[in-house]
């Protein structure tokens, strides 16, 4: 299996991007980053892989839209960190033009926590980087859809309660242009 890399490596604070590189990467944009790093997984990153394995992809990278780790997402900051922030979008530029011959598919997956009123950052965020994918014409999925229309965070409990095992989840085409219209205005 190839090297995973966390970047930032352990740091407590933050992370920018988790990848198990292979040949064909599935980029998954989540919420925040919790407690995986380049040694341990955690529930989330357990069904990323299996997710991405189940759907013919060797390898995952995944970044979110706050770099801030917490296990809980109402634990973030009510106010973004501006220079982590704007750090987060740098180093995804920087990842995909790197990568850019491994990447062809996008897996929105970050939930309904996008829309609490205390995280107005994260819709921005969340244009942020779709403004940033839209030059690699990526192929955009997600597992499911919330019942208020946001990409299903793939976290185990989630998962394992609302869809099923993750090795029999099946992608699905995702529509970038009608959820940026309807969701991130």
């Amino acid at each position: 299996m190839s090297k995973r890399i966390c970047i930032p490596d352990n740091d407590p604070i933050k992370r920018f991007v988790l990848a198990q590189k292979g040949k064909n990467n599935l980029l998954v944009v989540g919420l925040n980053p919790s407690t995986a790093n380049a040694l341990k997984h955690d529930g989330t990153t357990n069904n990323i892989e299996k997710i991405a394995l189940a759907n013919g992809f060797d390898g995952w990278v995944l970044y979110n839209l706050s770099p801030q780790r917490s296990p809980y997402p109402y634990q973030l900051n009510a106010k973004p960190d501006k220079v982590l922030m704007k750090q987060n979008i740098s180093t995804l530029k920087k990842y995909l033009k790197e990568e850019s011959q491994t990447i062809k598919d996008i897996w929105l997956a970050w939930g309904n926590n996008i829309a609490l009123k205390q995280f107005t950052y994260l819709k921005q965020s969340a244009r942020e980087i779709i403004k940033s994918i839209e030059r690699y014409n990526l192929n955009a999925w997600c597992i499911k859809l919330t019942d208020k229309g946001h990409p299903f965070h793939p976290s185990q409990q989630s998962v394992n309660r609302y869809i099923g095992p993750a090795e029999n989840i099946k992608l699905k085409p995702f529509n970038v242009n009608a959820y940026v219209a309807i969701h991130l205005q």
